[in-house]
């Protein structure tokens, strides 16, 4: 779909910005510029009635504020568009042809998008698909490093955690460090092993375990940027960005302990590559996960995947980034954070069930078909779920993240509540997570979501259609797969309600809720809880109701 604004000009994208109040200055950052708000200054139109500026900017996904008297960020007011990344971002795309497109609500699959009508994501190995991927760090998670997560393997295993994301474990970089241990994501050497980790044989060990276990394993790489102490910043300083005063540095703001990648640099590029090469043929790491590739030239990320699968043609990769583009040659997954959004949004009653649906298919159908998106409630940059929701919320919020399509995304601790970590930055202290705060109700729902997702391939595999009732805080939806079907009821209230659907999906909901054998989970324990009545249907505060049509309906799963 494309709009009128921003539009495309004869130099690139053009933005324009209007204001009835008294203005000194209007500046654009985002990711095009490194989200710089001191260069891209904004010129007052000639009848003084706002402010504009065209800038050429590349294909892809591209995230943008005005910058106001170089203090107020704030989106742009004539732009609909706002990103999925959970930091109230305006968002547009710009096609291969420079054109600028818009998701708007609009979009559906009667009705989809530019990249839905004419791209199709590249394929991906069948393992990602059917992933709950989980996030940690090792000296938050567990004590004594790689050795002390081999021990902890049958925990995963519990859980049906088939993925694991092992944040940075290299060297970090001492030079302007922050907090006692740094930044994990400024790594002083791509192919080092923090000590305090373990050694190279830990790491081995650590990897053929878990492998033996069915569980793969992805490496998190900082893609743009090392510490400013990198072992090459001194042999080979062509590598790295240079300021106008010829020194190293990083050109985003905030950053000061980092030294930027020069992405013109080929020899550069190779070495970046071959360290990775080195992580895959000497430790057999199944996926790379890229760091900040919103703002890694598209052309690279290509590289990347190429050369990567030509040592290992299953191998994927992660972009955080939630660029339409990026499925088409180089990345397996983009991020989602539109769950976290819209789920919290329908329970502080700012959005209907009806607005749910409406913009979950608008994301949908405006990214390639079949692209995969990583879905999560909880980022390294946002605070946990149970803090932002509410703990009953977030057992809520969790039933939709894995039951919906995508690919579900768990940071370390959110199965349990855990309630001290605030976001990465605790990692660069003396953090351990708060097992103390363990939640055994949370974490046997999430055991028994992430089992239901791994073993049942209506969920990873399968199709999904809504089923509209009489409740705009409650959310039901089928997922089905070759003759086996399931019925999800999720409500995001903190009411008891009586639940009907609409007439003409009534007998489908029936199907499912007129034999009370078909109840394969729910969240509430007393009968009065649930109490069927034709299509209508009783649903506790928060409460999540599964039913199942077809297979075996394995009761040693079923909780009622």
């Amino acid at each position: 779909m494309l709009t009128k604004y921003p539009s495309k000009g004869s130099k690139g994208v053009r933005f324009v910005y209007y204001t009835d109040t008294p203005v000194e200055s209007v500046a654009l950052a985002g990711t095009f510029n490194n989200w710089n708000g001191d260069r891209n200054y904004m010129n007052r139109m000639e009848d003084g009635s706002g402010w504009e500026i065209e800038l050429p900017i590349l294909k892809g996904r591209h995230l943008y504020k005005f910058v106001v008297n170089g203090e107020d960020w704030i989106v742009d007011p004539l732009n609909p568009s706002i990103s999925e990344d959970a930091q109230n971002n305006s968002a547009i795309t710009v096609t291969e042809d420079g054109d600028v497109l818009i998701r708007s609500n609009e979009i559906s699959k009667s009705n989809p998008g530019y990249m839905y009508e004419n791209f199709t994501a590249l394929s991906s190995p069948e393992w990602l698909k059917k992933s709950v991927i989980y996030e940690l760090h090792l000296r938050a998670f567990i004590e004594n490093g790689f050795r002390g997560l081999v021990d902890r393997l049958d925990y995963f295993k519990e859980m049906g955690i088939n993925t694991l994301w092992l944040m940075p474990f290299n060297e970090v970089g001492h030079e302007r460090r922050i907090g006692t241990y740094g930044d994990p994501y400024a790594v002083k050497d791509f192919y080092s092993i923090d000590p305090q980790f373990g050694t190279k044989d830990d790491v081995l060990l650590f990897m053929r375990k878990a492998h033996t276990n069915g569980i793969k394993v992805i490496l998190d790489w900082v893609l743009n940027r090392a510490s400013r102490d990198h072992i090459l910043t001194g042999s080979n300083p062509e590598y790295f960005t240079h300021n106008e005063k010829g020194e190293i540095y990083y050109d985003v703001p905030n950053r000061d302990y980092f030294a930027g990648l020069e992405f013109s640099s080929r020899d550069m590029r190779k070495y970046v590559i071959e360290a990775m090469k080195y992580w895959i043929t000497e430790f057999d790491f199944d996926g790379i996960r890229l760091d900040d590739s919103d703002i890694t030239p598209y052309d690279f990320l290509t590289e990347i995947k190429l050369a990567l699968q030509e040592v290992k043609a299953d191998l994927i990769l992660i972009s955080q980034s939630y660029d339409e583009y990026h499925h088409l040659e180089s990345c397996d997954l983009t991020y989602n954070g539109s769950p976290r959004i819209l789920i919290g949004q329908m329970i502080d009653r700012t959005i209907t069930q009806t607005d749910f649906i409406t913009i979950y298919n608008s994301f949908k159908y405006s990214f390639p078909k079949h692209a995969l998106r990583m879905n999560w409630l909880e980022d390294k940059e946002q605070s946990r779920i149970g803090k932002y929701l509410g703990a009953e919320q977030a057992g809520a919020a969790a039933s939709i993240l894995l039951t919906l399509e995508g690919v579900p995304l768990i940071m370390m601790g959110q199965e349990f509540n855990e309630n001290t970590m605030e976001t990465w930055t605790s990692l660069f202290e003396e953090y351990k997570l708060n097992w103390d705060s363990f939640d055994t109700r949370i974490f046997e729902h999430y055991k028994f979501l992430i089992r239901l997702r791994t073993n049942e391939p209506a969920f990873w595999a399968g199709e999904l259609e809504f089923l509209p009732n009489s409740n705009n805080r409650l959310l039901s939806y089928i997922r089905k797969h070759e003759g086996v079907k399931f019925l999800i009821i999720v409500n995001l209230s903190e009411d008891r309600v009586l639940v009907q659907f609409d007439q003409e999906k009534e007998t489908l909901a029936d199907e499912f809720i007129k034999d009370r054998s078909n109840l394969l989970y729910r969240t509430g324990s007393d009968e009065s809880y649930a109490e069927e009545n034709g299509s209508a249907l009783w649903v506790n505060s928060y409460e999540t109701i599964i039913y199942k049509l077809g297979g075996s309906l394995k009761k040693d799963m079923a909780r009622s």
